[in-house]
């Protein structure tokens, strides 16, 4: 029994992600034990079950209990910080000896002074000041209160500002000139000179600001690109580049954290799925406007009808014994029994669809949970299952292409993945012989598109361009080339393959035919009915569910989506760490490094005094480090 427990954990770790996730530690009886993130999930959870891993007592003991590991996928750091904290209030795992009390969250809040402050409270209190996002890293929310400052031009001093009778005085909290350097280098109106205008201004900034935080960002976001387009248009250049950098920090700053801006109240938001033959369940917990617990399950068809399972699931989920009842069930299935929704009806349970956008931003959530999920679970079904050359080579042979006798047999696909138009990148992934050849695997950062263009065909065909020349220099084409998608996508990366290989034929001057010999097989895969295409068939080729053909076409498509997937959040969370020092225009080298010498590091800039950059910087180097934020 413990051979078969090690051996199920040790397929959970070889299919972790690196990528940012949360994650649970349970028991046999499926109790949880530790609640966990990380940014690289598969390095961080297998260190625990390494031979000699650095571990105390308590936690040498917790992984002799562990018979499951179940993750939750985040979209960034923040998120995970979020959910982890939720989770462990919640739950309290016997081995989770930090974040059990409010300390590790933080606030942003403005008050509600005549000249108004943002500040982070360790604490929401009810004084009358607004308060605004709890966040679990001190230093988190120090960067971004510092970065909205900037961004909306709202001041950073410590002045103390009074009114008595018609009469208004200011307090030094700090010793600055009045106005200081950031209304003189343009990040603050200046209120502290008491002029109607900039104090009107500076209320103005902060209205902007609140309506940034309360989601309406697209419309600041919107009037900033049109003030920006009209720099452009009187040539006013400099105006226009400091607006852009203005604009995509905001775009940065309101990425909405699903895990932190959820529902209020007290829901239940229900995904299924149907596929590989079961019905895959995720339950997403939402107690007082937190995610506090997730479910999952999958049960096997086996003849039965797909309405009746999501009533049973629900019976058993709800109407046996104690349950902590919701007071919105979103779920996207009609629900007919009577007596289910009767008992419903009992308990003030409402059942909705997902009708607004918060709603629908979390249901996406779930679903991303549900299908993730449901591929983990046929993944380590097929490693028990045995795929092999001959299952390949069936595939080439029902798709009337050729069928090399003596040699290894090859497989590609590809997936693009992006973030609203931005680090688009393309995966390729590669099986031999019936086994995913992980060496082989290639990601492609696509160079042809414009920042905020969105279009999967200019990134294929960019993609083809790439895989036909390097195909015809080092002579690796596959045999079989995949496409996710239908009649249109294949045709298109047929023909992007054929133009490609008919210039570098000209251009290296070769035989345009023997070239053309050289191209791969190509085929596509349609999701709805798991259809096959190819070029020389007008219908599409249906392989038998849950036969090893169609699960191997299966297992290249869902493998390209979610290595596209990881290379997508990789580069994200690349471009968050560079260094932007080298973002700054100008040639001062030599600067950079002293002031890294003295920081320590990028974080640690904004924490340097006046008196100690002003050593190694010149007055220009000083107004150009305050207007890129930095300091």
């Amino acid at each position: 029994m413990k051979k078969e427990k090690n051996e199920h954990i040790e397929k959970i770790l070889s299919t972790l992600p690196t990528s940012p996730w949360v994650y649970q530690m349970k028991d046999s009886k499926g109790g949880v034990l530790y609640v966990g993130k990380s940014v690289n999930l598969k390095s961080r959870v297998s260190s625990y079950f390494r031979e000699n891993a650095d571990l105390n007592p308590a936690k040498k003991q917790m992984v002799t209990k562990v018979r499951d590991i179940e993750i939750i996928i985040c979209q960034t750091e923040v998120e995970a910080l979020v959910l982890e904290t939720n989770l462990i209030k919640h739950l309290s795992p016997k081995y989770n000896i930090l974040m059990k009390d409010d300390k590790n969250l933080t606030y942003i809040k403005i008050t509600s002074w005549i000249i108004p402050e943002i500040l982070k409270s360790r604490k929401k209190i009810n004084d009358g000041w607004v308060y605004y996002w709890p966040y679990t890293q001190w230093a988190d929310i120090h960067e971004n209160i510092k970065n909205l400052k900037r961004i909306f031009k709202i001041r950073n001093c410590k002045l103390l500002f009074q009114k008595q009778w018609k009469d208004f005085s200011i307090f030094w909290a700090a010793k600055k000139g009045i106005p200081c350097m950031d209304y003189y280098i343009g990040i603050c109106p200046g209120p502290c000179q008491w002029t109607d205008d900039t104090i009107q201004e500076h209320a103005d900034n902060v209205m902007n600001l609140r309506k940034f935080l309360d989601g309406g960002n697209k419309e600041i976001i919107s009037r900033l690109e049109s003030k920006m387009r009209d720099y452009a248009k009187n040539l006013e250049f400099e105006k226009a580049g400091k607006l852009k950098s203005q604009i995509d920090a905001m775009k940065v700053l309101s990425e909405r954290q699903i895990a932190r801006d959820v529902l209020p109240w007290n829901h239940d938001i229900l995904a299924i799925l149907q596929n590989y033959g079961k019905v895959f369940v995720w339950l997403l917990q939402i107690r007082s406007g937190k995610m506090i617990g997730v479910f999952r399950t999958s049960i096997e068809l086996n003849g039965e009808e797909y309405d009746r399972i999501i009533v049973q699931f629900l019976a058993r989920q709800y109407m046996e014994g104690e349950t902590d009842y919701p007071d919105n069930l979103f779920i996207t299935e009609d629900i007919q029994d009577p007596s289910l929704i009767a008992f419903f009806h009992d308990k003030n349970i409402t059942l909705k669809s997902a009708d607004i956008w918060v709603q629908k931003e979390l249901y996406d959530f779930t679903m991303n949970q549900v299908r993730e999920y449901a591929y983990k679970s046929e993944l380590q079904s097929l490693e028990q299952k045995t795929l092999t050359r001959e299952h390949m080579t069936s595939i080439l042979t029902e798709l009337w292409y050729v069928v090399p006798k003596k040699w290894e047999i090859h497989f590609e696909c590809y997936d693009i993945s992006h973030t609203h138009g931005q680090f688009t990148i393309a995966s390729r992934v590669h099986m031999l012989n019936g086994k995913m050849e992980n060496s082989l695997y290639r990601k492609y950062k696509i160079k042809t598109l414009a920042a905020w263009d969105i279009d999967d065909f200019a990134s294929h065909k960019e993609v083809m361009e790439r895989r036909t020349i390097e195909g015809l220099t080092e002579w690796n084409f596959p045999n079989l080339i995949l496409i996710d998608g239908g009649k249109w996508q294949l045709s298109s990366a047929l023909q992007w393959a054929k133009e490609w290989a008919y210039k570098y034929s000209l251009e290296q001057w070769l035989d345009i035919n023997e070239v053309m010999l050289r191209l791969p097989s190509f085929a596509s895969i349609a999701k709805r009915e798991e259809e096959i295409f190819v070029p020389h068939k007008k219908e599409s080729i249906l392989f038998g569910k849950w036969t090893p053909e169609l699960m191997i076409l299966q297992k290249l498509r869902d493998e390209s989506h979610r290595f596209a997937i990881t290379a997508n959040r990789s580069s994200r969370t690349k471009a968050m760490k560079k260094n932007i020092l080298e973002e700054i225009p100008g040639r001062w080298p030599i600067t950079r490094k002293k002031l890294l010498r003295i920081a320590g590091s990028i974080e640690n800039l904004s924490s340097l005094s006046y008196e100690e950059i002003m050593k190694v910087c010149t007055a220009s180097q000083y107004i150009s480090l305050r207007e890129h934020w930095i300091i």
